[in-house]
């Protein structure tokens, strides 16, 4: 049985500088140049920015980065991310329920699919195809919440978009629900081990998240240059905050303001 094409384009791909090719995408693959990939072969998704062009990259056996047509750039993305390789659930979700505490009224609920890769969350519908990287969730929870004017259970997720803590709500058959907590808690404590913090990194996790500078953390803590750059050092260590400036001023990751998140509802 010969498949069925559903596009022909020409498109650039990323190679230590662009190089034109032609991509094809049929039922069950996609031949870009000469490389032929199954659908079902592909680790994940991602929109990114090269050189400041919108462009696709496709996890498989490493990264290959296509530049499509603008206007042909959703509809290849949206076909992709219904047909690579991930574990889908039948659902209803809401996305961006809440950001940064506040109801977000413009978030409603869609028919569609949850979808879980190696390292991502998916929330799919014919209008939107969401990617929650798994390095960005915070927390996964069961809880009752108003459905339709009945109280329902549902997943609760808490992730990070932009240093804003988000919440996306799933509804689905409560033995499905149960399943889907199950398997996301344990690939939630597989990429993120527990970490104990201190009475100090705590306080001081809390402050960089304020805003707080490197010095006036020293004085409301009331310890030293090199005692700070420590617990600076295993924040950073820890995967909770990334290096920004040489002096180790330093900033949240999403891991990181997770935690500020769990720490202030503790």
């Amino acid at each position: 049985m010969t498949d069925k094409v559903h596009l022909r384009t020409p498109v650039k791909i990323y190679a230590a500088g662009w190089v034109d090719a032609e991509l094809i995408v049929t039922d069950s693959s996609l031949i870009i140049g000469k490389q032929k990939i199954s659908l079902g072969e592909i680790e994940d998704l991602e929109d990114i920015d090269v050189d400041g062009i919108k462009c696709i990259q496709i996890k498989k056996e490493g990264n290959i980065i296509v530049q499509l047509p603008k206007n042909l750039h959703p509809q290849v993305f949206k076909y992709i991310a219904f047909n690579l390789k991930a574990d889908k659930f039948a659902v209803y979700f809401l996305s961006s329920a809440t950001v940064g505490g506040v109801v977000s009224s413009s978030a409603q609920w869609e028919k569609g699919y949850f979808s879980v890769t190696d390292e991502g969350l998916w929330f799919l519908s014919t209008k939107n195809q969401k990617r929650i990287p798994i390095d960005n969730l915070g927390s996964i929870k069961k809880d009752m919440r108003d459905v339709g004017g009945k109280q329902r259970m549902v997943l609760v997720l808490s992730h990070v978009e932009k240093s804003d803590v988000v919440t996306s709500l799933v509804l689905c058959p409560e033995s499905t629900l149960e399943m889907l907590d199950n398997y996301l808690q344990r690939l939630f404590a597989k990429h993120k081990p527990a970490i104990k913090l201190s009475e100090n990194e705590t306080q001081i996790l809390t402050l960089i998240y304020s805003g707080v500078d490197f010095v006036s953390i020293e004085n409301i803590i009331g310890i030293s240059t090199d005692e700070l750059n420590d617990y600076y050092d295993r924040l950073v260590d820890a995967g909770l905050a990334k290096v920004v400036k040489i002096r180790k001023e330093i900033e949240l990751t999403p891991r990181g303001v997770s935690m500020v998140d769990k720490i202030s509802k503790g």
